[in-house]
């Protein structure tokens, strides 16, 4: 289970920079945070938890979760990053920015908590883009790799010489690594410190062991192909 939310892209400018985004995709509600530390670094931070879906699924895509709005958000996610920003900047607006980090991830099943799958990702991006006054435009491409670990519960009735003696419980364990490909298209307009953004994502994932064995806990299908979102941020100088 992987369901990406949109990437963290601020497009800094200068030391002191503080932006902030809540927005709302197809897969997920997410808040990101960032920070230009000094003249040539800055931090960024993501958190996200998915949702049984804006219209009646929790996610569109390879795979698609149905059913309705109930129970507990299957899918949580958080991470962080630090890297270089003003990597290319000229009096025509254009910005480049790499970061690297990490992400932790934590997915279950509605109905049985402990039926659950977590990975741990790092990951390189890169973001630029074109600012016009206070309209930004541009793309980001995410390279990642992530390991995953399945916990699979079920229960199983145990018999002995014809009688039924009780359903135990058992507990399978699964691991694997899979390679994504996250590019990102996304566009900002509005005043000088509130702007509403669009975005537009695709995960292109690549399992690295054996496809026959994913497939059999449903990793092969489950992620998010494509992602829209929309929200606000605010920055501060």
């Amino acid at each position: 289970m992987y369901i990406p939310p949109p990437k963290n892209i601020p497009l800094f400018d200068e030391k002191g920079e503080v932006q902030i985004e809540i927005g709302a995709s197809t897969n997920s509600l997410y808040l990101t945070g960032s920070y230009a530390f000094s003249e040539k670094y800055a931090l960024i931070a993501n958190g996200s938890m998915s949702y049984p879906g804006l219209f009646k699924y929790s996610n569109y895509g390879n795979f698609i979760l149905d059913y309705l709005l109930e129970g507990p958000i299957p899918y949580r996610s958080f991470e962080a990053g630090i890297g270089r920003y003003n990597l290319f900047s000229s009096s025509s607006g254009k910005i480049l920015e790499v970061f690297v980090g990490a992400e932790y991830g934590l997915a279950y099943n509605l109905f049985e908590r402990d039926d659950k799958i977590n990975h741990l990702q790092g990951f390189v991006q890169v973001n630029t883009g074109k600012k016009i006054n206070n309209f930004e435009i541009g793309w980001s491409l995410c390279v990642a790799y992530s390991s995953f670990h399945s916990q699979d519960v079920y229960y199983k009735s145990v018999f002995e010489k014809r009688n039924f003696i009780e359903n135990r419980r058992f507990i399978d364990h699964l691991y694997f690594q899979v390679f994504h490909l996250e590019p990102l298209f996304f566009s900002k307009f509005g005043g000088e410190r509130l702007q509403g953004f669009l975005r537009c994502g695709f995960n292109l994932t690549f399992p690295t062991t054996n496809p026959s064995l994913i497939t059999t806990v449903g990793v092969e299908k489950g992620y998010t192909l494509i992602h829209l979102s929309m929200g606000l941020s605010y920055r501060f100088f």
